[in-house]
C-alpha cells in the first residue's frame, strides 16, 4: 500500500501525464508545420515517442514533488512522532523550548505591568498636581479677598479712627496668614527636595514637650482641654535631632488636636513617651471628632483637610500644610509617622526619635 508522499506523486503523475503529452504533441506539430497546418499523415506522427517522453517528464516532476513533500512535511511529522514515542530522549529540548517560551511570556507580562503602572502613576501625579493648584488657589484667595475688602472700605472713607485701626489690624492678620503660607510652602519644598539641612544636636525631649505645651497653654485653656503627660517628669529623655524642626512637629500636632477637639466637656490631649531600645516613641492622642477611615491615607497630603466632608462648627484655621511638613521632618530624621483614628472616638499620631 502506498504511503502518503507516494500517493501524492502518483496523483501528480496521473494528472500531469495527459497535459505533458498534449503539450509535446502540439510542439511537434508546430515544429514540423510552421504554418500551423497538419499536412503530415496520421501514420507518420510518432505517437509512441511522444507518449514515452511525456511519461518520463511527468514522472520526473511527480518524484520531485514527492521529494519536496517528504522534506517539508513528512520529515517533520516523523520528528514529532519520535518525540512523542520517546519523550525521555527529547525531554531536555522540550524543556528548553518551554523555558524559553516561559521567559518570553514573563517578559511580555512584566512589560505590560510596568507600562500599566507607569500610566496609572502619571494619571495620579496629574490628579495631585491639579488638586494642589486648586487648593493653593483656594488658600490664597480667602486672605486676598479679605485684604481687598478692608482696603476698599478704608478707601471709601471710614472716618472713625477706631474702625480704621480695626480694619488695618484685620488686613494685617490676613497678610500674616499669606506670609505663613508662603513660608510653609518654602519649608515643604525644601523638605521634599532634600535641600533642608538638619542641625541635629543632643537635648531633652521632655523639656521640649513641656515648652511646646507652654506655648499652646492659652489655646488649651480656651478650648478647656485637659492635658495628660504620660512620662516620668524626672526622666532625662535625651535625644539627638533638630530641635527647631521637632518644635514644628510637636506644635503642629498639638495645634491639630486643639482644632479637632470635641466641643462638649471632657476634651483631652495625652502625650506619651515610651522607651524602645534605641528610640523614644512619642504618641500624641486626643478624644476629638476623629478622622473617617477613607481620609486616613490622605491626612499627610498638602492642603488636605479631613473635616471637609463633615459638619464641624469650629472655625478651622491654618495653612493646611502642617501635617505634610510634620511627615517630611520625621522622614528627614530617618523615621516615619503613623496615624490611627475613629470618628467620634479620637486620633493618635505616633513617631520615633533617636536616643542620644
Amino acid at each position: 500500500m502506498l504511503d502518503r508522499p507516494e500517493r501524492i506523486a502518483f496523483f501528480v503523475a496521473a494528472c500531469l501525464g495527459p497535459v505533458v503529452w498534449g503539450v509535446m504533441f502540439a510542439l511537434f506539430v508546430l515544429v514540423q508545420t510552421p504554418s500551423g497546418g497538419l499536412p503530415l499523415p496520421v501514420a507518420e506522427i510518432p505517437y509512441l515517442e511522444i507518449t514515452l517522453l511525456s511519461i518520463f517528464v511527468s514522472s520526473a516532476v511527480a518524484f520531485l514533488v514527492e521529494a519536496l513533500v517528504r522534506q517539508f512535511l513528512y520529515s517533520r511529522l516523523l520528528k514529532i512522532y519520535k518525540v512523542i514515542s520517546n519523550p525521555d530522549k527529547y525531554r531536555s529540548a522540550l524543556l528548553a523550548d518551554a523555558e524559553e517560551i516561559g521567559k518570553v511570556e514573563m517578559e511580555v507580562r512584566s512589560w505590560a505591568q510596568r507600562t500599566s503602572t507607569e500610566v496609572v502613576s502619571l494619571q495620579a501625579r496629574d490628579d495631585v498636581r491639579r488638586e494642589f493648584i486648586a487648593n493653593l488657589s483656594h488658600e490664597l484667595r480667602t486672605p486676598i479677598f479679605n485684604i481687598q475688602g478692608y482696603i476698599l472700605t478704608l478707601l471709601d472713607g471710614v472716618k472713625e479712627g477706631k474702625t480704621r485701626k480695626e480694619y488695618l489690624k484685620k488686613a494685617n492678620r490676613n497678610v500674616e496668614r499669606m506670609i505663613r503660607l508662603l513660608q510653609d510652602m518654602d519649608v515643604l519644598a525644601r523638605l521634599e527636595s532634600n535641600k533642608l539641612l538638619l542641625n541635629q544636636e543632643v537635648y531633652s525631649l521632655k523639656e521640649q514637650i513641656e515648652d511646646a505645651l507652654e506655648q499652646m497653654s492659652d489655646r488649651l485653656s480656651q478650648s478647656e482641654i485637659r492635658v495628660i503627660c504620660d512620662f516620668d517628669k524626672d526622666g532625662e529623655y535625651a535625644v539627638r535631632a533638630d530641635p527647631e524642626r521637632m518644635d514644628q512637629v510637636l506644635l503642629n500636632l498639638i495645634s491639630n488636636a486643639i482644632k479637632y477637639s470635641r466641643e462638649e466637656d471632657g476634651a483631652m490631649l495625652k502625650i506619651s513617651l515610651q522607651d524602645a531600645d534605641k528610640y523614644f516613641n512619642i504618641i500624641i492622642e486626643d478624644n476629638g471628632i476623629g478622622i473617617a477611615k477613607e481620609d486616613l491615607t490622605r491626612v499627610f497630603e498638602r492642603f488636605y483637610r479631613a473635616d471637609r466632608s463633615r459638619t464641624h462648627t469650629k472655625k478651622i484655621s491654618g495653612t493646611g500644610l502642617g501635617l505634610a511638613i510634620v511627615k517630611h521632618i520625621i522622614e528627614a530624621h530617618g523615621h516615619s509617622i503613623k496615624v490611627t483614628s475613629s470618628q467620634g472616638v479620637g486620633t493618635a499620631f505616633s513617631f520615633s526619635i533617636t536616643k542620644a
